[in-house]
């Protein structure tokens, strides 16, 4: 959905547009995890990928300001995603092949495993219905990619302002701020939990490990002639 730019009157005007995506994602572990918990067996993988996000959401646009607010240009741009997947493993050789994707096994409903944010209390009861499995077993019985992610969220701003300095010839810096309210987006990095690890320590049992990009500002200049 986007709309022409108008003017608003006193010197303002604006344009928008509102793009809206529904899409689901499958593969069996095509990216830095493809190997098989099973060798070979790639039908038991297909599962969500990693990049999944069934809804998304981008609202962008353009606002000018009158000579009194300098003629500048600010062009926010807001980007929304619904919940990505997570996998959720042993992170060792317990069925005694040569890689490192077993999974675990897990005895409650899959809905319930979702992320949690730091400092939140500890799902007790949810830990109690995961299980390593025995060594040299073939897998766990939980699904690749089982966990419930948390949602994606940025808003970047620019601003710009251009003088005409000849007939042909036009500066315009820009000022770019990404994140610009700094927010803490949380995300699992590579998307793989180590249940062992979180086993022992359960403060970090389903906490997202990093957060997407902090406030970064980029000054740039263009001339157009």
């Amino acid at each position: 959905l986007r709309s022409r730019f108008q003017k608003l009157g006193h010197g303002f005007g604006t344009a928008f547009r509102i793009a809206y995506t529904l899409s689901k994602t499958m593969d069996d572990g095509l990216n830095n995890t493809a190997d098989a918990e099973i060798d070979g067996n790639f039908q038991r993988e297909w599962a969500r990928t990693l990049q999944d996000r069934r809804h998304r959401i981008a609202i962008s646009g353009s606002i000018d300001t009158p000579w009194w607010m300098g003629k500048l240009r600010f062009s926010p741009l807001f980007r929304f995603g619904t919940s990505a997947p997570f996998n959720l493993g042993a992170g060792g050789d317990r069925n005694l092949s040569d890689l490192s994707t077993d999974r675990v096994n897990f005895t409650g409903n899959l809905s319930d495993i979702r992320f949690r944010e730091p400092g939140t209390p500890i799902p007790s009861a949810l830990l109690a219905q995961f299980s390593l499995q025995p060594i040299g077993a073939n897998s766990g019985n939980l699904p690749r990619n089982a966990g419930t992610g948390p949602s994606f969220y940025t808003f970047d701003l620019s601003v710009t302002r251009e003088w005409k300095i000849s007939e042909r010839v036009r500066f315009r810096p820009v000022l770019e701020v990404g994140n610009i309210f700094n927010a803490a987006v949380f995300s699992y990095g590579s998307a793989f939990i180590n249940f062992a690890v979180s086993a022992a320590d359960q403060t970090a049992f389903l906490v997202p490990t990093r957060t997407y990009r902090q406030r970064d500002m980029r000054l740039g200049f263009r001339l157009d002639f």
